[in-house]
């Protein structure tokens, strides 16, 4: 009879080590790292599979085998994906917030309007606290402090803009 409760971790085809371990810490331990990979992916993919682990780990615990807890995972997943699945886009775009659109980074200043600050050197504007260097779009339109304008596009990290 082969003992599932045991993992031999191998390292260049030779034991490294020998660890015994309980089948609910198993799923506890697959849970655990695909939770920790949703905080860094925020897919939504991940919490359904390490919230289908922890469900595994829960069989586990009252006594369910390796067939239980691996019905459990499949079924506890899929039920999460199905459920999920016509409200998940929102789901996504509530984790990824952004523009409107879905941008980030500078792609998510693009349409954004501001008010013209003066500086000795430059003009700039102000965006939740950034202060960013503008340029003109139009190269004959003069841009002044107090305009108000909307930005257009971006080239390093000058701003386009043009007046509102």
């Amino acid at each position: 009879m082969v003992n599932w409760g045991i993992l031999i971790i191998f390292v260049n085809n030779s034991v490294l080590n020998l660890v015994v371990m309980g089948l609910w810490s198993f799923w506890l331990m697959l849970g655990a790292g695909f939770l920790v990979a949703e905080l860094l992916t925020m897919s939504t993919t991940c919490l359904y599979v390490g919230t289908g682990a922890l469900a595994a780990m829960v069989a586990a615990l009252l006594g369910g085998g390796w067939i239980v807890t691996i019905v459990t995972f499949v079924v506890f997943t899929g039920l999460l994906y199905a459920s999920t699945y016509r409200w998940r886009h929102s789901l996504v775009k509530a984790l990824h917030k952004g523009a409107e659109n879905g941008a980030t980074g500078m792609d998510a200043l693009i349409g954004r309007t501001g008010i013209v600050l003066a500086a000795p050197d430059c003009l700039r504007m102000k965006i939740d606290g950034d202060v960013w260097q503008v340029r003109a779009a139009k190269h004959e339109a003069a841009l002044k402090a107090g305009d108000e304008v909307r930005v257009v596009g971006y080239e390093s990290i000058v701003l386009t803009v043009e007046a509102v």
